[in-house]
């Protein structure tokens, strides 16, 4: 299980796709590579897991053409990548919400 902790509104900043990425990168490359997507603007959370993969990583664009050219061109790019496995969120079923 998952739980990204910090939210908000991201369509009205014309942020309209969300993407959950499952990376299995090579082990001598994956500290490399947590570093890397860490940087990327694209990328709002990033964590070394376990599993069948073992870098996840939480995605947001603007567009699918714009998920596609991340996903085959920077994540694909990376060194000792060896395979992604991307979720897409289709539908909000719950926010967290503030109440003063």
């Amino acid at each position: 299980m998952l739980y990204s902790a910090v939210e908000y509104d991201r369509e009205p900043l014309g942020q309209g796709v969300e993407a959950m990425c499952w990376l299995t990168v090579a082990p001598y490359a994956l500290a490399e590579a947590g570093q890397a997507v860490a940087g990327h603007g694209e990328v709002r959370f990033a964590a070394a897991v376990t599993g069948r993969a073992n870098l996840a990583v939480l995605v947001l664009c603007r567009a699918t053409a714009d998920l596609y050219a991340y996903l085959s061109d920077r994540l694909g790019g990376l060194t000792g990548v060896r395979s992604v496995e991307t979720t897409l969120t289709l539908r909000r079923v719950q926010a967290l919400t503030y109440a003063p």
